[in-house]
């Protein structure tokens, strides 16, 4: 056991590892730290490579209702691969009220795709899935889960199986989530291909539409590791720290590009488009001008009358009614 205390609070982190403990034994112990654990502001359990087995996982669960003040809980190294045991720690932790982090490192969730979903379901704001052999059919679920728009804010699945293929899916399933603001995966199978792939979720530049449909809630994405290539993952921070109104203008940066999007672009874009970011604003003054000329050089203005005459007639609609 380890004690940190700070003003006002007691932190105290239980961990055992590399340890094989029986299940009398680990029945035991639950009982004992459930109770420790009522005194205590915050707790981090840290069980790790004690080779738990099913009914291990059962007694855990059982820890996680015991203690209301849980925080952080890890089980890394340690096999998962039965269902039942697993559903039962997954609905422990989705109604526990503080529990917002979870690692569950090298314990080979990959045997079956339905255990990484199931654990995922528990909703818990940080999970950690590295190393275990999760592939192609794991990451359909993964992509589907996060499809959905769940509460998790950070997953990291680096060091597993994953495809050029499997980032296609994740590429997808992120352009309609609004909640994940960091996603791991470094060292999976990723090409180049892959890696592109993942960055069109949060800067899709096929077209202004796209630009500002993509994903501007992310705020972190780790790909690939600084030491296969730094000038990369350098540039991969700051286009997944770009907003939406700093990519449009990015998207607008040069003539070829006011060329290639502004012939059809949506007139109710006009307003960010004229709205530089703070991030050119060291720019030269004329550069400005050349931007707004080509912008507006360029518009489509029937559709920018049209756009303005079917405002003007649903305001005087809206006049009406009132």
């Amino acid at each position: 056991m380890i004690l940190n205390v700070l003003p006002g609070q007691i932190f105290v982190i239980y961990k055992i590892e590399n340890v094989e403990i029986t299940k009398e034994r680990l029945a035991s112990l639950v009982e004992t730290f459930g109770s420790a654990m009522e005194y205590n502001s915050s707790t981090y359990f840290n069980f790790i490579n004690a080779n738990l087995c099913g009914k291990g996982i059962k007694y855990l669960s059982t820890l996680v209702d015991m203690s209301s003040k849980l925080r952080c809980f890890s089980i890394s190294h340690n096999r998962i691969d039965n269902m039942e045991s697993t559903r039962r720690l997954s609905k422990s932790l989705k109604r526990h009220a503080c529990i917002d982090n979870l690692s569950l490192v090298y314990c080979d969730l990959g045997c079956s795709p339905e255990i990484p979903l199931v654990i995922l379901q528990s909703d818990i704001k940080v999970i950690d899935l590295k190393n275990n052999n999760i592939d192609s059919l794991g990451a359909v679920k993964i992509a589907k889960y996060l499809e959905g728009d769940p509460p998790i804010q950070r997953i990291y699945l680096g060091h597993n199986r994953l495809s050029d293929n499997d980032a296609i899916l994740i590429s997808q399933a992120l352009k309609t989530n609004t909640n994940l603001r960091h996603l791991g995966l470094i060292g999976n199978n990723f090409t180049f291909i892959g890696v592109k792939t993942l960055l069109n979720c949060v800067f899709d530049a096929s077209s202004l539409n796209a630009v500002s449909d993509s994903n501007h809630t992310m705020k972190a994405m780790e790909i690939i590791s600084m030491e296969m290539c730094d000038s990369l993952d350098e540039y991969i921070e700051i286009l997944v720290d770009l907003d939406r109104t700093q990519k449009l203008c990015l998207a607008l940066n040069d003539k070829d590009s006011l060329l290639k999007y502004l012939a059809n672009v949506p007139a109710e874009l006009i307003p960010e488009v004229l709205s530089f970011p703070r991030w050119v604003d060291d720019l030269p003054p004329h550069k400005h001008l050349n931007i707004v000329y080509s912008t507006m050089r360029w518009w489509n203005m029937p559709m920018l009358y049209s756009y303005h005459d079917n405002f003007a007639k649903s305001d005087a609609k809206r006049k009406r009614v009132d």
